[in-house]
């Protein structure tokens, strides 16, 4: 980063490149994959590196978990408020930009 920039506007310039990043490599991705669908790969060897899909599950559960995890939300929640629960505060930075 250029000397002219102090820490704060550093960490600005940074986090504002780094979120741009993240949307392009999210749109890169999702190219690759429906590239590789069409050619019915499923590995592909480049001089960067390997690419593959694999596959992810992702779950779905019945109505009583869910019940379940309510009833844990509940819990914690009401734990939180009595005090039975326990919390370290930890030092953490937000930022929020300025809209121009």
């Amino acid at each position: 980063m250029s000397p002219l920039l102090n820490n704060y506007e550093e960490y600005a310039v940074i986090k504002s490149q780094i979120k741009k990043l993240k949307e392009r490599e999210e749109g890169l991705k999702e190219e690759i994959i429906e590239e590789m669908a069409e050619k019915g790969e499923d590995k592909v060897d480049t001089s960067v590196g390997k690419f593959t899909i694999s596959k992810l599950k992702k779950w779905t559960y019945t109505p009583k978990v869910a019940e379940l995890n309510e009833e844990f939300k509940a819990q914690k929640a009401h734990e939180e408020s009595t005090g039975l629960a326990t919390f370290v505060e930890e030092p953490s930075l937000r930022f929020t930009k300025v809209s121009l």
